[in-house]
């Protein structure tokens, strides 16, 4: 039972966290995890793991997208856009520090776990996509 819970928490998370700023159709990353996530029976410590391919697969996607506004954007801009990203990296290492204390420490529970791995995720996924948008609006 909390096992359910739990997945519906984090499809909550998820469908909401970006889908008020992202309207697209389901990424194949989203996909990957979904179909993750379906196990039947599934432990904490799986959807964990889960959600942790899923945020390295957007960190993946987030340094694609990075490397060709490299190479894309006029050097000006390029240098704007890299010291914005040393502060979102900066950012990014805080706030993670923060979930993990926040839902391991302070919130009793396994459970809490995947919902910090969750918000984790949705950090990365929301800078790929930007930086994605970023890229596909240039004018070649």
């Amino acid at each position: 039972m909390m096992k359910r819970i739990l997945i519906v928490i984090v499809t909550f998370y998820a469908s909401v966290g970006l889908s008020q700023t992202i309207e697209k159709n389901e990424n194949s990353i989203d996909s990957v995890e979904s179909n993750c996530l379906e196990k039947k029976d599934i432990s904490n410590a799986e959807i964990c793991n889960c959600i942790r391919q899923a945020r390295e697969s957007w960190d993946i996607e987030l340094n694609k997208y990075y490397a060709l506004l490299r190479t894309n954007l006029p050097k000006e801009a390029f240098e704007i856009l890299n010291e914005s990203q040393k502060r979102w990296i900066n950012y990014r290492d805080k706030e993670f520090q923060f979930i993990s204390t926040f839902y391991h420490n302070v919130q009793k529970g396994t459970m809490w776990y995947s919902v910090a791995e969750n918000k984790k995720k949705e950090i990365v996924k929301q800078r790929a996509v930007e930086l994605e948008e970023y890229f596909k609006s240039l004018d070649f």
